[in-house]
């Protein structure tokens, strides 16, 4: 056929990406994973040494009728001024500005704010930590099989039957590290309130996860992407069968 040869691409099809350009990607990606390991699990251990400390979680807030802004500064709670919110409406809490015109404040949204608590555990350490170390060890796995299906890509061989599988396995990862991310700090979370009382039907907070449906999406296109591949497999391999 015109335009195209034995071996490859014909000569006036110029490349997306130079055979240069993927051997440089596919030699700094084992040395990128590498690094993110390294501090992906140090991270965790820092944690996990900080234990007793201040450990920071993801709550929902419920009412503000609980909530008032400390009279002065330091860690102690003491009589501050409640604020100015709608009980079981925290998106509307009202916090008033310094020399603003008339009928003019701040709409704070305290529906998703983060608890500051002392006293940790080393289990709500490592959970508020965990969502960075799974995602860590999901890129450090993910970077590898992409290192391998650039590789083939560069050698002129991408529809692999072993290409469309690292597709596939990249997805889940894509997957697991989104739902990780969404999820683990809020497992820390229900730890907090437990230790600090502030659980329960009369809590100031409630325990709610949102799951982000992008990572889900980019999974779902990925997992199109490896059928395509298979599927260019299989008819690589009848071409083969035919020369």
């Amino acid at each position: 056929m015109p335009g195209t040869s034995p071996t490859g691409p014909s000569p006036h099809v110029r490349p997306y990406a130079s055979g240069r350009l993927i051997r440089f990607l596919a030699a700094a990606i084992p040395w990128t994973a590498m690094v993110n390991r390294v501090f992906t699990v140090a991270f965790a251990i820092n944690g996990a040494a900080h234990a007793g400390s201040y450990v920071d979680v993801p709550v929902t807030v419920r009412t503000t009728s609980q909530l008032t802004l400390p009279a002065s500064g330091g860690d102690h709670a003491g009589q501050g001024r409640a604020l100015a919110g709608r009980a079981g409406d925290p998106e509307k809490t009202r916090l008033d500005i310094a020399h603003a015109p008339e009928r003019t404040w701040l709409k704070a949204d305290l529906s998703s704010t983060t608890l500051h608590s002392y006293g940790s555990t080393v289990t709500e350490q490592l959970l508020s930590r965990a969502d960075k170390l799974v995602l860590g060890l999901c890129a450090v796995a993910g970077s590898l099989l992409l290192r391998r299906l650039l590789l083939d890509i560069g050698q002129g061989r991408p529809f692999q039957p072993r290409s469309a599988r690292r597709l596939s396995a990249l997805a889940g990862l894509i997957a697991v590290g989104g739902i990780a991310t969404d999820l683990l700090p809020h497992v820390a979370t229900a730890f907090v309130l437990n230790r600090t009382g502030l659980s329960g039907g009369d809590g100031p907070f409630a325990w709610a996860v949102h799951i982000d449906g992008v990572p889900l999406l980019v999974s779902l296109l990925l997992l199109a992407l490896a059928e395509a591949f298979r599927r260019g497999a299989d008819l690589a391999t009848d071409v083969d069968g035919l020369v």
